[in-house]
């Protein structure tokens, strides 16, 4: 099981909160086109290691994880909220399923 930073996980609910919202649909969007620049970052690199073998099937999970990140996206701009949510509570599904939370650090 791979860890998420704390810092990651709020932006992910914060964005489930203000999805809803019409009038947050433009920072709604450059939130989504963030994290799917991030998550673009991490498949190349995730890929670029794979000559050693694909260690847990990371590419693979990072490119389903992103898939559903570019359909929330997409359907945000065709401004259709309900299905944008959905995609996203099916995304902290899979990051919960995924991931656990990094530790506290004292």
């Amino acid at each position: 099981m791979l860890m998420v930073s704390r810092e990651a996980m709020k932006s992910v609910m914060s964005l489930r909160e203000k999805i809803a919202d019409p009038e947050k649909k433009a920072q709604c969007i450059a939130d989504l086109e963030s994290m799917i620049r991030t998550k673009e970052s991490h498949l190349a690199r995730a890929e670029w290691g794979s000559c050693c073998g694909n260690i847990c099937n990371l590419a693979s999970q990072i490119d389903d994880e992103l898939k559903i990140l570019q359909d929330t996206l997409e359907v945000l701009m065709r401004a259709d909220f309900i299905k944008a949510a959905s995609l996203l509570e099916k995304y902290i599904a899979l990051l919960q399923k995924n991931y656990r939370p990094e530790p506290d650090h004292c």
